[in-house]
């Protein structure tokens, strides 16, 4: 199978490690998804990355739903705990990780812009804040953030950090602090994500997805 992906993005990230942690292989493709020859309208109404492509069925996308599939394609070893009510709990963090990622993507965006929103990037600090102050009380201490074993909690919280990792490197705090004075790197801001994300950084499926920002050649906004 074939996995359209992007370089920097968390929400590929994350399915590019389930499959590592599940051993199935696949072939992996990068694309800017904004580029003319990008090829997800191809496959992907909603032109978005992540995209599966199976061997032997329709495309798959959406990361969330992505996630699912595997599971009830791949169900060994399972990303998701045995009890139904630690799924939902591992189920909000991801939903939590994903909704920082949502607002990182769109802080992004709105920084390219001529004329930038203060309300809205503000609102969309607010979140980015609010969501990782949230998941570093959720860890707490613990190696893990559900049960005693590497799941997909982790895996969207990890591909979150590796997003604001790329948000480091590139300079983009510095354009932040202009509309929120008290952020800074999230490894200075949330001590047990770091310490999270320090333990888990040697895996095989963290070492091989680590994200970097790919070269915008064409306008986007």
């Amino acid at each position: 199978m074939i996995l359209i992906s992007a370089t920097p993005s968390p929400f590929a990230r994350k399915v590019r490690m389930a499959l590592i942690e599940k051993g199935i292989a696949f072939t992996l493709q990068n694309e800017v998804p904004w580029h003319a020859d990008t090829q997800t309208p191809r496959y992907n109404p909603l032109e978005q990355l992540p995209i599966l492509i199976p061997d032997d069925g329709d495309p798959v996308f959406e990361s969330t739903f992505l996630m699912d599939w595997l599971e009830h394609k791949y169900p060994e070893p399972s990303m998701l705990p045995a009890d139904p009510e630690r799924v939902l709990e591992a189920k909000l963090i991801h939903t939590i990780a994903e909704g920082v990622a949502d607002a990182t993507v769109l802080l992004f965006w709105e920084m390219q812009r001529e004329h930038i929103s203060t309300e809205w990037a503000q609102r969309q600090l607010r979140k980015v804040k609010g969501g990782l102050t949230d998941l570093n009380r959720r860890v707490g201490d613990r190696v893990f953030f559900v049960d005693d074993r590497f799941g997909l909690a982790d895996i969207a919280v990890i591909a979150l950090l590796g997003m604001q990792d790329i948000v480091i490197n590139t300079g983009m705090i510095t354009a932040w602090q202009n509309f929120a004075p008290d952020m800074d790197d999230w490894n200075v801001l949330y001590p047990n994500l770091e310490r999270f994300d320090a333990h888990h950084r040697d895996r095989p499926s963290v070492k091989q997805t680590a994200p970097f920002m790919f070269d915008l050649a064409e306008k986007i906004v």
